[in-house]
């Protein structure tokens, strides 16, 4: 028996997730979409296009440079 989903924390790690605490709530922030997300953008195309490779090597650079910061993942 193989189980080829990823666990919660799992998708955690690879999203680059971050549970900030604030006077309110807790924040569930992360740098990458997290599966869901992804799987309703316009780059959901069901394989990695030339698109997601522009899309990646932009939001690296932004991350990289400051620009962007980590997106609310819930």
């Amino acid at each position: 028996h193989f189980d080829d989903d990823l666990s919660e924390e799992e998708v955690d790690f690879i999203c680059g997730t971050y549970y900030v605490y604030t006077s309110k709530c807790i924040e569930k922030l992360s740098w990458w979409p997290r599966p869901q997300v992804w799987a309703g953008s316009g780059l959901d195309v069901g394989f990695w296009s030339s698109q997601c490779k522009d899309w990646f090597q932009k939001r690296l650079e932004n991350i990289r440079q400051g620009v962007s910061r980590r997106r609310n993942s819930s």
